[in-house]
């Protein structure tokens, strides 16, 4: 009875051992498939990523170029816009001491022609009062005169010659003088006087008709002094706004050019990053023949980015050259099977953790054999990367069958 319970007991522990390495090495199966997903995965990746690196290194490099003929266009648009900022403030200084000059001129001349009116009105004034007073002496002088010569032809036509001598006599007294002679000269002499009189009146009218042109004519001057005045000074503030409205069209244009540069800069530090990033990745590879062979490329250069990118490209020519004679996909699957490989051995993942054996005992010595059987039974690691290495190649054929 004994006998069999002990047999019963270590049937039960056996089963129990078993159960338990069953679980484990479904545990490790699993483990082994999950893992197999991950690394597919990421050869996947990997490998779509190398067929797009050509592409990507061409588009980076002509957006190296095209920012560059940017950067210089965007030079010579800040060169244009400062010269042009630079000639509108001289030209609005030009016109703000232009309109000075002219204002002050203009109320010069007005004073002055202000003063000429002022003269030339006091002149006519005095003239005109003159004038009058002759008028007046002349008018009292005809009327003088002509009652004279009615009075004279009356008493001619009246009385004979008694009476004319008689009348003379009385002229004589009336004037003082004894000789006819005397008399007549006289007579003569007013005639005289009032030719000149009538002389002297034509001269002052046409000197008082020539003196109201010339005032009118400086009237109309002053007139049109006062309204081109005005219309300058409008001229000049029209001019002025559109000085002003260039200066503030330049510097919107200056302020557009300011940003463009400043996102060209942003592109060429990017596009220096990846210059760099890439050149680290081909230190490896050395050009003899070329011409940054043993030149060192400083970073504060210039030129730095154009060389680097020249220096870049003499790499791939002579790489793509080193692989003209050899078949580029069988060493691209040599390639990833290498970094496949690496990677399994160096970089598992942080839930890829290994599961500690418990130690058999000296009572187990049935099970431990037993155990050590089916150990061999589970897979190992080097099975798993055999099994994995053909499970990528399949996986690559069935891809190439679909592109083809």
């Amino acid at each position: 009875m004994a006998e069999a319970q002990n047999r019963h007991t270590e049937v039960a522990k056996t089963m129990r051992n078993l159960e338990n390495r069953l679980e484990k090495a479904r545990m490790k199966a699993q483990e082994a498939e999950h893992i197999t997903s991950v690394y597919l995965q990421l050869k996947a990746y990997l490998m779509d990523e190398s067929l797009n690196l050509e592409n990507r290194l061409d588009s980076m490099e002509a957006e190296v170029v095209r920012t560059k003929h940017e950067l210089e266009a965007l030079h010579v648009v800040n060169q244009e816009a400062l010269n042009a900022r630079d000639i509108a403030k001289n030209q609005l200084q030009y016109l703000e001491e232009t309109l000075v000059r002219e204002r002050k001129k203009r109320e010069r001349y007005i004073s002055e022609c202000k003063k000429r009116a002022e003269e030339k009105k006091l002149e006519n004034e005095r003239m005109e009062r003159k004038t009058h007073r002759e008028h007046l002496l002349l008018q009292s002088e005809d009327t003088t005169q002509d009652s004279l010569h009615a009075k004279e032809e009356e008493l001619r036509q009246r009385w004979s010659m008694y009476q004319m001598e008689v009348i003379f006599g009385k002229v004589k007294d009336a004037t003082g003088t004894a000789e006819t002679h005397s008399l007549v000269r006289r007579f003569l002499a007013q005639g005289d006087t009032f030719a000149q009189l009538e002389t002297l009146k034509s001269e002052n009218e046409q000197t008082l008709v020539r003196l109201k042109q010339e005032k009118q004519q400086l009237q109309r001057e002053l007139e049109d002094l006062k309204y081109s005045g005005e219309a300058t000074l409008v001229s000049q503030q029209k001019l002025q706004a559109e000085a002003q409205e260039r200066l503030k069209k330049e510097e919107r244009r200056h302020a557009e050019a300011q940003d463009q540069l400043e996102r060209a800069l942003r592109a060429m530090q990017v596009a220096k990053d990846s210059l760099e990033h890439l050149a680290s990745k081909l230190i490896h590879i050395t050009v003899e023949d070329g011409r940054f062979a043993g030149k060192e490329l400083d970073p504060q250069a210039d030129n730095y980015v154009p060389n680097l990118l020249g220096l870049v490209e003499e790499k791939l020519l002579k790489l793509q050259a080193q692989l003209g004679g050899h078949d580029v996909q069988e060493m691209l699957r040599h390639i990833a099977n290498r970094e496949f490989l690496a990677s399994l051995e160096g970089r598992l993942p942080e839930y890829n953790t290994r599961i500690a054996l418990p130690l058999a005992t000296s009572k187990d010595k049935f099970f431990d054999e037993e155990s050590e059987e089916e150990d061999n039974e589970v897979v190992t690691r080097a099975s798993l990367k055999i099994r994995s290495q053909k499970l990528i190649e399949s996986h690559k054929k069935l891809r190439r069958s679909r592109r083809s």
